[in-house]
């Protein structure tokens, strides 16, 4: 029964992991409550798989044909000088590959190979999801270090005005309508309204807004 319960917990533990993947970045605050949740929503149905998988095979432990190919494992076992499975775990491969046959064994590969790929898509979801927080979290620290900053040299009556192409520059924005201005080598102009305008390498003036 090890190897089942090991199956049960790796279903449950996926499930609950691609549930977390997905739900973490909107959730960050309530990461490490929301995984326990799952968990625990995971624990019980596993519990009831559990107890499900129990009985079917205290059941077919009764069954004579199941009796009788295990009386023939454990001469096999014997004869070759290996330890063999309990009564109880040979019975629970033996409804899992319905009766070692051939299609049974191969069905049971493939859905192990399924159960370990799902567990590394399951843990790099987490990842992602962890990098996701993360860089959420820094961006968020990052626009609190700009803010500040940009309060700082509010304070000396400048501000951040932006334009095409990824121009950013800090100026005065104490500038008066309808002047021109030299700014670190750029020459700048203010309209009527207040707008400002950067002049361009081909004398085209552009605006800009903070």
């Amino acid at each position: 029964m090890n190897r089942s319960t090991r199956t049960l917990r790796r279903l449950a533990a996926t499930c609950a992991l691609l549930a977390a993947g997905i739900a973490a970045p909107a959730q960050a605050q309530d990461y490490g409550a929301m995984i326990q949740y799952q968990m625990n929503q995971m624990n019980q149905m596993l519990n009831q798989g559990q107890q499900q998988v129990n009985q079917m095979v205290q059941q077919r432990m009764q069954d004579p044909a199941v009796r009788n190919a295990y009386q023939q494992y454990l001469q096999q076992m014997q004869a070759s000088g290996r330890q063999p499975m309990d009564f109880a775990t040979f019975t629970y491969y033996y409804i899992y590959t319905n009766g070692y046959s051939s299609s049974g064994m191969a069905h049971m590969n493939r859905v192990e190979s399924g159960n370990r790929a799902a567990e590394m898509n399951a843990w790099n979801g987490v990842r992602q999801a962890e990098r996701n927080r993360a860089e959420a979290q820094q961006g968020q620290r990052d626009g609190y270090y700009r803010n500040q900053q940009e309060a700082g040299r509010g304070l000396m009556g400048q501000s951040t005005y932006y334009g095409p192409n990824g121009y950013q520059a800090q100026l005065p924005h104490t500038w008066q309508p309808n002047g021109y201005y030299q700014h670190q080598g750029q020459q700048y102009y203010v309209d009527q309204s207040g707008q400002y305008y950067v002049r361009g390498g081909n004398g085209y003036y552009y605006p800009i807004s903070r």
